[in-house]
Order: C-alpha cells, then sequence, then structure tokens
C-alpha cells in the first residue's frame, strides 16, 4: 500500500477517521480507523475504486456483512457497519470519491498464513485453533450460510497470556447465504485450489457444510504438516490432482500426531460428502473425544469484546492527534502561514463532543493575538471573529444531536449483539443436541443392517432368533433417536424464526438510526466547513496585517 494513499488521514461517513493502512487483496484494501465519536479503533474495508461501479463486485462485497450479521459469532470477526459514502479528496476538497465499505472489529493479531510460515504449530495448539474454527462454521451452517473460502489468510490468530491462541475466521465475500442449494456455474468458481471442496468441482450434488469441513481439514493438514495434503505447481494442478489422488497420510510428515488426530483430520479430506463428520458439531465432538483443548470459549461463550480495542495501539497512537493551526482546510492536510498561531479545531482528530469548546478557545486565543498589536485589519477581523461566534450555538446544537444519534445507534449495536448472543447460543446446543441425534439415527441404520445381513448369513435357527431380537431392539432404538431428532429439530426451527425476526426488526431499527446520524454528521462537516471559512479569512487577514 503507498504511503501517499490519498485516503488516510480522511474521514469517513463523517465518523471513521483512516489512520493507517493494514493489507490490500484483489477486491479491497483494509485501513485501521478511530471512530471520531467514541474514539474506538475498527478496521474498515473499502471495496477497490475500479469495482465500485460494478454492480456484481458490490453485491459481492456488501454479502459479507450480511453473512456475518446473520450469524453472530464470537470465533467471526464481527461488521458493525457498512454501506456507501463519499470523501473529499484534494487541498480544496472538490474532488470526492464514492466509496463502499465494512467497519469491522479490529483484531490485533495476524494471519495464520503468517503464523505458518513463520513457525510449525504445536498439535495441541494446532487442535485448538481448528476446534474454534469448527464452532464459528457450526454456527455459520446453522443459520444457513456456507464460507465457502476457509484457508489460513481468513484466519485472526491473537496470541493469549494463557498459552492458546484466540483464532477468528473472517471474509465471509464469497459465502453463500442458505445451504444445501445445488450450486450454478459461477458458484463453482468459488473458493481456492487446494482447498476447494471436490463436489464443487464434480457437481451432481447438494453442497452443504461438509464442504466448509474439508476445506477446514486442509487447513488443519497444513497447520500440522506445513504442507498442503496435495502437491501441484499451478492451481489447474491442485484442483486436477484434489480429484484423483489420495492425499499423503498426516503421519508421515508429522509422525508425532496421535493417530486418531490424523484419523480425524484424513477423514474431512474424504472426497465422498457422506465420508465426513456429518456436521461441525460432530467434528467439535470428535475432537473433544480425542484431547483437542476444548474450553468453554470455544462454544460460544467468549465475549463479543475478545480481540476488540478501545484503546490506541502503537500504530494508532503513532497517527497525529494534534490540532492543527488557523486555517487547516476539513478533511485536509493544508497548513497555513508560519504566522497564523491560533489552532482551528478540525473533526476527526478531537472529539466531536469536544468540538464547541475548542472553537471557543481559538476565539480566545484570537482575541489575545489581535490585543497584543495593532494590526490595519483589526475590523475586519473583528467581523469575521463575529461571525465564528454566531455559528457556535448551532455547533453546540448539531454536537448535541450527533451524540445522541451515535448514542442510539450504540444501545441498539450492543442490544442486537446481546439478543444474537443469548439466542445464537440456545441455537447452538439445540443444534448440537440435533447433530448428536443425526448420528445416533445413522449409527442405529448401520447397525440395523448388518444385523440383517447377519442374520440371513446365520444357518444356526437360534442364533438367527437371537439376532432377530437384536435387530428388533435397534429397530426400536432407531424409531426412538428418529423422534427425538424431530423435536430437536422442531425446537431449533422455533429458535431460528426467532432469531430472523428479531434480526429483521433490530435491523430496521439500525437503519432508522444510523440514517439519522449520517444527517446529523453531515450537518455538522457543514457547520465545520462554514467555520474553517471564516477561519480561512482570519488567517488571510493575519497575514497580511503582520
Amino acid at each position: 500500500m503507498p504511503d501517499d494513499d490519498p485516503l488516510l488521514g480522511r474521514t469517513l461517513a463523517g465518523r471513521y477517521r483512516l489512520i493507517s493502512t493494514l493489507g490490500a487483496g484483489g477486491m479491497s484494501s483494509v485501513y485501521l480507523a478511530r471512530h471520531v465519536l467514541i474514539d474506538r479503533l475498527s478496521a474498515i474495508k473499502i471495496l477497490h475504486d475500479e469495482l465500485v461501479r460494478d454492480p456484481l463486485q458490490k453485491e459481492r462485497f456488501l454479502r459479507e456483512a450480511r453473512a456475518v450479521n446473520r450469524i453472530n459469532h464470537p470465533g467471526i470477526v464481527e461488521i458493525s457497519d457498512y454501506g456507501e459514502a463519499q470523501i473529499a479528496l484534494g487541498t480544496d476538497r472538490r474532488e470526492r470519491r464514492d466509496v463502499v465499505y465494512l467497519v469491522m472489529e479490529y483484531v490485533p493479531g495476524e494471519s495464520l498464513r503468517r503464523v505458518l510460515s513463520r513457525e510449525q504449530l504445536s498439535v495441541p495448539r494446532a487442535l485448538s485453533i481448528v476446534a474454534q474454527l469448527a464452532a464459528a462454521l457450526a454456527r455459520a451452517h446453522q443459520t444457513g450460510v456456507l464460507h465457502r473460502d476457509v484457508k489460513p489468510d481468513n484466519v485472526l490468530i491473537v496470541a493469549r497470556r494463557e498459552g492458546l491462541d484466540l483464532a477468528k475466521l473472517t471474509d465471509f465475500g464469497v459465502a453463500r447465504i442458505g445451504v444445501g442449494v445445488r450450486p450454478g456455474a459461477r458458484d463453482q468458481v468459488f473458493g481456492t485450489p487446494g482447498y476447494l471442496a471436490p463436489e464443487y468441482l464434480l457437481g451432481g450434488t447438494d453442497i452443504d457444510g461438509r464442504a466448509d469441513l474439508y476445506s477446514l481439514g486442509v487447513l488443519a493438514y497444513e497447520a500440522l504438516a506445513r504442507a498442503l495434503p496435495f502437491a501441484g505447481e499451478t492451481p489447474e494442478a491442485l484442483l486436477a490432482r484434489s480429484l484423483v489422488d489420495e492425499p499423503t497420510p498426516l503421519l508421515e510428515l508429522r509422525p508425532d500426531v496421535p493417530p486418531a488426530v490424523a484419523d480425524i483430520v484424513m477423514r474431512l479430506l474424504h472426497r465422498r460428502p457422506d465420508d465426513r463428520p456429518h456436521d461441525a458439531y460432530a467434528l467439535l465432538d470428535e475432537l473433544a473425544a480425542d484431547g483437542a483443548p476444548i474450553d468453554g470459549r470455544v462454544l460460544g461463550s467468549m465475549p463479543p469484546s475478545v480481540g476488540r480495542l478501545d484503546a490506541p495501539t502503537r500504530d494508532a497512537a503513532a497517527a497525529p492527534r494534534q490540532t492543527p493551526p488557523f486555517g487547516g482546510a476539513f478533511g485536509g492536510d493544508v497548513r497555513p502561514p508560519a504566522s497564523a498561531v491560533v489552532d482551528v479545531p478540525r473533526l476527526g482528530e478531537i472529539g466531536n463532543e469536544d468540538l464547541p469548546a475548542a472553537w471557543r478557545a481559538s476565539l480566545r486565543a484570537l482575541d489575545a493575538r489581535i490585543a497584543a498589536r495593532e494590526l490595519v485589519a483589526a475590523g475586519r477581523l473583528a467581523a469575521a471573529r463575529a461571525r465564528i461566534e454566531a455559528l457556535l450555538p448551532s455547533l453546540d446544537a448539531a454536537v448535541e444531536l450527533l451524540l445522541a444519534s451515535q448514542r442510539e445507534v450504540d444501545e441498539l449495536t450492543a442490544r442486537g449483539r446481546d439478543f444474537r448472543r443469548t439466542l445464537g447460543a440456545a441455537v447452538d446446543e439445540v443444534a448440537h443436541e440435533l447433530s448428536k441425534a443425526h448420528g445416533a439415527v445413522q449409527q442405529h441404520k448401520r447397525r440395523r443392517v448388518e444385523l440383517h445381513l447377519a442374520r440371513r448369513r446365520e444357518p444356526d435357527a437360534g442364533l438367527a432368533d437371537a439376532l432377530l431380537w437384536e435387530e428388533a431392539a435397534t429397530d426400536d432404538e432407531l424409531r426412538a433417536a428418529t423422534a427425538g431428532g424431530r423435536e430437536f429439530g422442531l425446537r431449533l426451527e422455533s429458535l431460528q424464526e426467532e432469531l430472523f425476526a428479531r434480526n429483521n426488526e433490530h435491523e430496521a431499527a439500525l437503519s432508522m438510526a444510523s440514517g439519522a446520524l449520517e444527517g446529523r454528521s453531515a450537518a455538522l462537516q457543514t457547520l465545520q466547513r462554514e467555520l474553517e471559512a471564516e477561519a480561512s479569512e482570519v488567517v488571510r487577514l493575519l497575514a497580511g496585517a503582520s
């Protein structure tokens, strides 16, 4: 990312000051930003300028916000805001750029890809990461979202003092909302060669969460072996080999992995979805049974604030926070003549609640300068000063309204986070029980087939009768497990309906509150520009009279 990025130092949507660059990809760039109203750090993803006017690319970009807001899980990077806005560029602010953006939780870590490029993970550390990602995928799949691009690049790792990492899944830009749908031609190109499930390429089957589990299996294999399960010099070769070759056994590359763990990873890589764990909850159960370091945080009880920073980091602290001299243009980097010693408060560099007081302090400094010497332009200075003072009551009111709108948005956001966390945990609990019931049904079905075949082959009538009784008992267990699954399914359906209904209601209320916030922010910016225009006149008069 170039150091002369014209967006750096600008304020987006009236409240997000872009501080520094965090990275860039094929579709977007990511910036560290400070919320100027509540002094909170965020990561803001901005769609590349050349893609903004492409409706398909914009739809794909904004799909991430809809998918993540639908899931709301602590193992998934939270998106708190999104939309479209204009940013004024240039010293005269006449050039304007349309931007499409997502405001994300700032996670002060690094990608799993970078971690793996530097070191080999211990088995407990790798399994902890895989378990956390499985929990996040379990929630996503249960709410009807397929990620479709699970890979180390899309996992953020935060080291914790207690030892094991915090892992967060990000980048739902190619997610599908609504699982179990036959893929179309466009769907088949999504994903990354080497991590893409074979069913995306073979077609002829419905795609469900087991496709993400295949990708998670590749990630688990790579985290343990520091190599992909299939070799290939090109993306095309990787795709081809995943369809015809068998993966290199994990134990050949990492002999210290417990055999039971290696078996789980290798089963995730089966070409047929039916040969993998039937869902992410079943995978979590298998990992726990084989000693994976799973605690309550993995299953969704982590507070949503984990990994967030509400205080400046080293990068943020390095950004200039000082008030520039009188005459600085709104959102720009213009510096007035050295003779101007009175400061102009600028939006995005001080808290907006402090803005009126800062302008009054500037007026006091100006009065002191005028009183200190005879100035040819004293009359015109006094008139400009009076115009600034006349605008201050309007500034007071604008700031008060803006802060009230921000409080409303914050309260709605917190309320939404609370009910999503509560209902999401309930969904997880019931879905987990439904997964167990589904596993029991499959186990009883397999046992019933085994008993039936054994009875037909048994020449001894007495033993055949015993097998018949066992087969009948298995039928009873199968019926009970099926009935239990139906009960859990109905409970889950009711919870999901409640969650979706409350989501829709919440999103409507939040949209209205955000609209009011945008309008009041625009009003404050207009007032600020008027004040700065008068301040520029003051600077010109001061410079001419010196």
